[in-house]
């Protein structure tokens, strides 16, 4: 009798033995009997919440630690909660962080693109008081401004559509190109490029015909370093030139040139450090 209640005792730990290491090895199921992977959270109004940390940069693993004393293992997560503004590429941002075993890298791309776009149309005149015609919606009265979200590397593109106006009448055809300047200004920093719109009239077709606004794309694209947080104030400008053998020189009339008739001019900001 005795033998055999030491047998059943010896059969119920082997088998408490085998719940155990079973259970170790399970998956485990939260608001679910019947978990699809290691860790299945079933909820349809509730979600995971990441612990939240303040990181100072993302090449420190600190305030982050290994509770078993040795350095962070590679797939660490955590929900960064804090701003810096250094202007490095190593600031940090909130939003999810994944330890990669030598620094922090966003879990979702950072991402940030804005467009700034003339508001009408501008006819210019190469005698403009001040030289400079402020690109409506985006001249110096419009006060534009960018504020960065990330500090690193963007991407600015201007692009701008300039024709020329029409050609003095002289009883002949006459080719002549009608031109000007940009001038882009960032941050009290200005970029100028120049364009030109050939214009024709030629007093053989239907009893003279002009044949102006022929537009021609010029574009500059500049690569700076922004800081996050930071607000950049920007405008765009034009210098018409004086056009020998158009309309009052192009100065007023209908020898004005044209910009953004048909296709406005516009900036564009754009992150691109990732």
């Amino acid at each position: 009798m005795k033998r055999t209640t030491i047998l059943l005792y010896n059969l119920f730990l082997f088998s408490l033995v085998l719940s155990v290491c079973s259970l170790s090895y399970a998956q485990v199921g939260i608001n679910t009997k019947t978990p699809n992977g290691i860790l299945d959270i079933s909820n349809t109004t509730q979600g995971f919440v990441y612990p939240n940390v303040a990181l100072t940069i993302t090449t420190d693993e600190a305030p982050v630690i290994n509770p078993n004393g040795a350095s962070l293992v590679v797939g660490t997560v955590v929900y960064n909660t804090n701003t810096t503004s250094t202007g490095s590429v190593t600031d940090v941002h909130p939003g999810v962080y994944v330890w990669d075993g030598s620094e922090w890298t966003i879990h979702f791309k950072k991402r940030q693109a804005e467009i700034f776009e003339q508001t009408s149309s501008l006819r210019t005149e190469s005698n403009f008081a001040g030289d400079w015609q402020d690109i409506p919606g985006i001249g110096v009265s419009d006060s534009k401004t960018f504020s960065a979200k990330y500090s690193g590397l963007y991407k600015i593109e201007v692009k701008t559509n300039y024709g020329g106006g029409d050609m003095i009448d002289n009883g002949d055809t006459n080719v002549a190109p009608e031109e000007g300047e940009f001038r882009f200004t960032f941050d009290g920093t200005s970029y100028t490029f120049s364009t030109k719109s050939y214009s024709t009239y030629n007093a053989n077709v239907n009893g003279g015909t002009y044949y102006s606004d022929i537009w021609k794309e010029s574009y500059i694209t500049l690569y700076l370093n922004l800081t996050a947080t930071a607000t950049y104030s920007f405008y765009l400008e034009f210098d018409q030139f004086n056009a020998d053998g158009f309309v009052s020189s192009g100065n007023s009339g209908n020898g004005r040139g044209y910009i953004g008739t048909d296709i406005p001019c516009f900036i564009e900001i754009t992150y691109i450090d990732e």
